[in-house]
């Protein structure tokens, strides 16, 4: 007997996200036609070993480097470094908002520590009160930001190329033993 359809079974996805199947429709996308000639590069799409790590480092300096607009910036970013626009985009997704609070204090924390001042460095009287204004804090929490995005995006490149890499070489020990009539590892 088949069971009653849930109610929890639907759920409601903008027309667009449905009408975008596939790249080529993508770039028919009303909103992307004018923009659509950058984006027809297929290194843009393809999983290569020069696109990906490009991607993921590019995506992590974007998700770390601005609080709002990650998507977009990652993809411009992309576009004119030529690595995969998906999966740079996908990258952005470290930061959510259940990172978002640790990584702004340990933003700030790296930063006060870089700048070698207090937090209460200069401030008055209301303001100790108060705590630390909005002044005070973004200087050392931006020099933190723009620290972890850059040290994210190299590990990011380099973690994905020398995965490349091992990949690359296994499959070539893997064609050799097989030409070679040798038995393959297991």
């Amino acid at each position: 007997m088949p069971l009653p359809p849930c109610q929890l079974d639907y759920v409601p996805i903008p027309q667009m996200l449905v009408d975008l199947k596939d790249r080529d429709t993508l770039l028919r996308s009303r909103w992307l036609r004018p923009f659509a000639h950058l984006f027809a590069h297929p290194s843009l799409w393809h999983l290569n070993r020069r696109s990906v790590p490009r991607a993921l480092g590019v995506g992590l300096f974007a998700a770390f480097v601005i609080p709002l607009g990650q998507f977009f910036l990652a993809a411009l970013l992309a576009v004119s470094l030529r690595a995969n626009v998906p999966l740079a985009a996908a990258a952005t997704l470290v930061t959510n908002p259940l990172t978002l609070p640790p990584l702004y204090v340990g933003a700030y924390k790296l930063g006060t520590l870089l700048l070698d001042h207090s937090p209460h460095d200069g401030a008055d009287g209301l303001a100790k009160s108060f705590g630390p204004t909005i002044l005070e804090v973004s200087g050392p929490t931006a020099l933190g930001l723009l620290v972890f995005a850059t040290i994210s995006s190299i590990i990011g490149f380099t973690v994905a190329s020398l995965w490349w890499r091992y990949r690359l070489s296994r499959r070539w020990k893997r064609r050799r033993r097989m030409a070679n009539g040798m038995p393959l590892p297991r």
